[in-house]
């Protein structure tokens, strides 16, 4: 039974992979949140798979570190022979049409911090859970905000968070190659542009600058995450990918 774990997966594309990986009753789910009593979705899902062994529910903020250790302790009661697949989705975004001159330093460092270096937290505590297990993969969601040759398409938006995923982006690029030598496949997936809270936020921003755009459904990106997490192997490590399998320029 391969086993899953989702950071961020209170609502959006998060809870959308744990609703996809579900469909396949050989999965087993973890999945994570701020504060679970208050995801409505994952309490939903919990009452439709009341069994640990398909969905285990585990309280993680991935600013606190003092959470990630306490989040690995926990899995690793429950998934003694280790974890298949770390998936991290947890980050934010804070006012991406701040121009240059609007830039809000606080605001900055914050994404900076939680996209970049609560991430590398995650992968160092968890990294031993997944050395252990069969499948071995971890997988990023990036950006493709985060590509430096692609950045020029939307010049006015996203700079902090563009930033903080590219830097993301080399994290991931240098440290997978570790992973590798460990036998870990590691890889950088851009999930689309997805109709999510976060995702609409600024739809006639971004379609002004890219005519004829269009969010995708959570579902689709998620049915086409599930399948590109499916088909990783080895050779596929520190690849930058979107959802539908295309590769993507750094």
């Amino acid at each position: 039974m391969p086993s899953y774990l989702i950071t961020g997966s209170s609502r959006g594309i998060g809870l959308g992979l744990v609703q996809e990986l579900l469909k396949n009753p050989q999965n087993q789910v973890l999945a994570t949140g701020r504060n679970l009593d208050s995801a409505k979705g994952l309490q939903e899902l919990r009452k439709q798979y009341p069994d640990v062994k398909r969905l285990a529910l585990i309280a993680l903020d991935i600013s606190k570190p003092e959470t990630i250790i306490k989040a690995a302790e926990e899995t690793d009661k429950i998934l003694p022979n280790g974890l298949d697949v770390l998936i991290s989705n947890a980050g934010i975004s804070r006012n991406p049409s701040a121009t240059w001159d609007q830039i809000n330093n606080d605001e900055f460092l914050e994404e900076l911090g939680l996209n970049t270096i609560s991430i590398l937290n995650v992968l160092r505590v968890f990294r031993p859970l997944v050395s252990k297990s069969t499948l071995k993969k971890v997988v990023i969601i990036s950006s493709t905000h985060a590509s430096i040759e692609l950045s020029g398409q939307m010049p006015d938006f996203a700079f902090t968070y563009g930033t903080s995923k590219a830097a993301l982006n080399m994290l991931i690029r240098r440290w997978g190659k570790v992973y590798k030598k460990e036998g870990i496949t590691t890889a950088l997936i851009h999930p689309g542009w997805v109709a999510t809270d976060m995702g609409l936020s600024e739809i006639e921003t971004i379609q002004k600058m890219i005519p004829g755009i269009r969010p995708i459904s959570i579902e689709e990106s998620t049915t086409g995450l599930v399948k590109l997490i499916g088909e990783l192997k080895l050779d596929d490590s520190v690849s930058f990918f979107s959802y539908d399998g295309t590769t993507l320029p750094w």
